[in-house]
């Protein structure tokens, strides 16, 4: 069923886009078991210092950056396309400005955590309305949360960030891992109900 103006995108014009991400589904899983050892890995650390939480989380920008752009580059992101590319964008350049700036000011290095997790947040939002994806819906929503959180209280955030990013990391990655486990489904039935609910 092809999509017209008038037409509003239905199941059947979504199925096509979540069938080609599924085929790199374990993108995804991957993506969910870094993010969830790098939250693990601060919970169970809660003395390191901000400037080592941030330089992890300068790595997880990096994977969760590339991970995205390889879907955009694989062409498995279908219609979705251009929101990978400017996902993996942007986290890739958050990672960057965090790891290679070590002199900017904490609160300024908070700020750019939280506007990132935001920028992505919301650019998921898109891509699972698009895809009719609840669980990338999810995603996003946690994501903006937790971005709008770190920004509204920048000054908690310093004090704060090590806690708040470490359960965004455990929720985020338990998401990415349900949403890649759901994918894998579809890519081994693509015909199978479990396309739907993706």
């Amino acid at each position: 069923m092809s999509e017209t103006p008038n037409t509003p995108m239905t199941l059947e014009g979504r199925f096509p886009m979540v069938r080609d991400l599924a085929n790199g589904w374990w993108v995804f899983v991957l993506r969910g078991a870094v993010a969830i050892l790098f939250g693990i890995l601060i919970l169970m650390n809660p003395g390191i210092g901000l400037a080592f939480v941030l330089g992890i989380l300068a790595a997880w920008m990096a994977i969760d950056g590339v991970g995205t752009l390889y879907h955009a580059f694989k062409g498995t992101a279908g219609k979705t396309g251009f929101w990978f590319w400017l996902d993996g964008i942007i986290s890739v350049l958050a990672a960057g400005i965090v790891l290679f700036n070590p002199g900017l000011a904490s609160l300024t290095l908070v700020f750019i955590v939280g506007i990132w997790t935001i920028l992505t947040g919301a650019i998921r939002l898109v891509m699972a309305f698009r895809m009719g994806s609840i669980l990338l819906g999810i995603l996003g929503a946690i994501a903006v949360f937790f971005g709008a959180w770190i920004i509204i209280q920048p000054g908690a955030g310093l004090l704060a960030i090590i806690w708040i990013v470490a359960f965004e990391a455990l929720l985020m990655g338990g998401m990415l891992l349900a949403f890649g486990f759901r994918l894998r489904r579809i890519a081994n039935d693509p015909h199978g109900p479990e396309a739907q609910a993706a």
